[in-house]
């Protein structure tokens, strides 16, 4: 299987088929998609140049003729990756998260040393060669998680059960698509840049990953619908 063929079964089927639900289980809100949009875009410019160092420095490997083509370091297919992924995300989100009651958003100086942590456990992990990759995941995720636990912190601690669910399942979905597509050597992770650790074909920092980039997506959405409220 090539990547294009992965992301067109394991993205943009279940892309479709929320998109279909969501207009026949849901009223059509205009408003929802300019922050699926928002996140799709912020997904693809911030973690283009973090994509392009993981491969460059070899971490993330991809097998000749297996890819479309490349942009910079980075298959053509990655980018749509974050773009879809992102918006997958960002449309489950809309169509199953009830709303709730949020706080205002407030500045919180717990969630940014939270943030903080998070990034100087990236920083320390970088010191090892075996660290590398899920050092480079740690400090790439500290900005975002600063800024949306710094300034939202209590807006999604208040709203979290509503959205977990989704987080958890879909985080486990992406990390089997993950398992499946290095078990096929769709793409590799290079063993001297990992801890080792993981289940089965999966390293812990696929799992990792996978669990961050949805969280920013759907704290996004949350801090998006929480501005709104406060703005009205």
């Amino acid at each position: 299987m090539t990547y294009l063929e992965f992301l067109i079964i394991f993205v943009c089927l279940p892309l479709l088929v929320s998109l279909c639900a969501k207009k026949l289980l849901t009223k059509a809100n205009k408003t929802e998609r300019i922050p699926i949009a928002l996140m799709a875009f912020v997904a693809l410019v911030y973690t283009t140049p973090w994509d392009n160092y993981l491969i460059m420095r070899g971490v993330w490997t991809y097998p000749t003729g297996g890819v479309v083509g490349v942009l910079g370091y980075v298959p053509i297919e990655e980018y749509f990756f974050m773009v879809l992924q992102a918006t997958l995300a960002g449309v489950l989100w809309t169509s199953w998260v009830p709303h709730s009651q949020y706080t205002k958003l407030r500045f919180s100086y717990t969630g940014l040393f939270m943030a903080l942590l998070v990034g100087l456990a990236g920083a320390l992990s970088l010191m090892h060669t075996a660290g590398t990759y899920i050092g480079l995941i740690l400090v790439w995720a500290c900005p975002p998680l600063a800024l949306q636990w710094g300034l939202g912190y209590h807006a999604l601690i208040k709203s979290f059960k509503t959205w977990a669910p989704l987080w958890i399942s879909l985080s486990v979905y992406l990390s089997m698509a993950d398992y499946y597509a290095i078990s096929e050597g769709i793409w590799s992770i290079t063993p001297e840049t990992r801890t080792g650790w993981g289940i089965g074909h999966l390293p812990v920092e696929e799992i990792l990953f996978f669990t961050l980039t949805n969280l920013f997506v759907l704290q996004g959405m949350c801090l998006w619908r929480a501005w709104r409220r406060d703005a009205s």
